[in-house]
């Protein structure tokens, strides 16, 4: 049912993306004289057409993944002399450029009416808090503790975990980082992070801050165990459901991220652990709330663990156990909603698009740079689950996934790739430039260079897909 729900809101969300980009094209192409023969949403063969009154074939088309609007072009065929006031090439260069640049601005429009929509029905957030810091990591080393509260990234101010993520990505490959966070004292200050060597890979899931020695607090994890894998590591060690660590190697463990270092650390390697057992009730049956394990009889019980070894992306391999850990929901006012009215969210939908156009052409840079990993690429599959994902949550977080690809969508097709917007806008300021149009031998090359880039990385977004995220 998840796969069948993901393919729903994923072809939904590709039909307004879509549909969208096509529009301003097709609106430009009208205000500039031109005349549009087919607005089609999809590509191939054409399942379902009708004919409009203005002379124009709006078509549903068998491959979903794009669509087009075919324009009458001489380039294309042979266009009647009655027409040729309304044919494309003959416009000025500006009025082609236009038409062209309008479906990545169209992309653009959208995703600000998506935020607003998003703001106005208000969606879930968590302040910035760090936690999980353990002593010689680079965080540690900053002087970041646990529960500091993160007030400013770099240059920008953050008020929840998506708007630190978002500038925390845009670092990767640079030196450092200046955070001002707020102690829990009430004293504010700032720190320099080290993010020499830092780099984020797609199997590191949402902790990608694991290598600079904290996460995001999305939870008051206890130490107690939740669930066991069948068949892990830690089944086989003998850790049941209900446990608390205590102790590694005899070292006191203070916190869940103490144990999960320990683990980490010992891939492949044997440690002694110590658990606290609740004796069951009566009955027979734990509790589920660790604070009601809390309350039972405890029994120490020394196990030996061997956490199996898992390689890294980044080169490495660390420790897994196979356990879950028991979470107690966060202190009031740490989630909060991000509701504004109708006034003030065009405001915060224009900061949001500003963020997000930013994050999206420095992580484009990044991945050509090679300082974020090219296993980061996403294809359609991808995509489909981070639909099915947010569409089950709410409402108001498609909308923020829809408006998030929809900046991608347009800001990807002004890159000036040949058969890509971007590609078609660069030829025509180089044909403003010289004066002429760029010979046909050339853009034929160029065209055929950019399709075999585009699908060479079509070819890696799928594959990364199935690596990392196949159904």
């Amino acid at each position: 049912m998840f796969i069948l729900k993901s393919v729903f809101y994923f072809l939904a969300a590709l039909v307004v993306l879509v549909g969208f980009h096509e529009l301003g094209h097709f609106l430009a192409a009208r205000l500039c004289g031109v005349r549009v023969l087919r607005f089609s949403l999809g590509f191939g063969r054409v399942l379902f057409s009708r004919t409009g009154k203005d002379g124009c074939e709006y078509a549903l088309s068998l491959i979903p993944l794009g669509g087009y609007v075919k324009m009458l072009d001489l380039r294309e065929g042979e266009v009647p002399p009655e027409e040729m006031d309304q044919e494309f090439s003959s416009r000025s260069v500006w009025k082609r450029l236009f038409i062209v640049a309008a479906g990545p601005l169209f992309n653009i429009i959208l995703a600000f009416f998506l935020y607003w929509g998003m703001f106005v029905m208000g969606v879930a957030a968590v302040q910035p808090y760090v936690t999980g810091i353990h002593a010689g990591s680079a965080a540690w080393q900053a002087g970041l503790r646990n529960d500091d509260l993160l007030l400013r990234v770099g240059d920008y101010p953050v008020l929840d975990w998506e708007d630190g993520i978002y500038e925390f990505i845009q670092q990767v490959g640079s030196g450092s980082l200046e955070l001002e966070v707020r102690r829990q004292d009430g004293s504010q200050g700032l720190v320099t992070l080290d993010l020499s060597g830092w780099s984020i890979h797609r199997d590191q899931g949402a902790d990608i801050f694991r290598p600079l020695g904290f996460s995001p607090k999305y939870h008051n994890l206890t130490r107690r165990i939740a669930a066991v894998q069948e068949g892990s590591p830690a089944e086989k060690a003998g850790i049941r459901p209900g446990d608390q660590v205590a102790a590694a190697d005899g070292v006191p463990l203070d916190s869940w991220f103490d144990f999960s270092h320990v683990v980490e650390e010992h891939p492949g390697r044997e440690f002694t652990l110590t658990v606290s057992r609740p004796a069951a009730p009566e009955g027979g049956e734990l509790p589920e709330d660790p604070r009601e394990l809390d309350r039972l009889p405890q029994e120490q019980v020394v196990l030996k663990v061997t956490p199996e070894s898992v390689p890294e992306a980044g080169g490495g391999s660390r420790g897994r156990l196979g356990v879950a850990v028991a979470a107690l929901p966060l202190d009031e006012g740490v989630r909060f909603v991000r509701k504004y009215g109708p006034v003030e969210a065009v405001g915060k939908s224009l900061e949001k698009m500003a963020a997000v156009t930013r994050l999206t052409v420095v992580t484009l840079w990044k991945l050509i740079t090679g300082d974020i990993a090219a296993d980061n690429i996403s294809g359609p599959i991808a995509i489909a689950k981070s639909a099915g994902v947010t569409a089950s949550i709410g409402l108001e977080y498609f909308l923020g996934f829809m408006a998030l690809i929809s900046i991608n969508l347009g800001i990807m097709n002004l890159f000036p790739l040949p058969v890509l917007d971007g590609g078609h806008i660069a030829f025509y300021v180089l044909e403003a430039l010289a004066g002429r149009p760029l010979p046909d031998r050339v853009m034929q090359a160029l065209m055929y260079f950019g399709i075999f880039v585009l699908l060479l990385i079509m070819t890696l977004a799928v594959y990364n897909d199935i690596v990392f995220d196949g159904f």
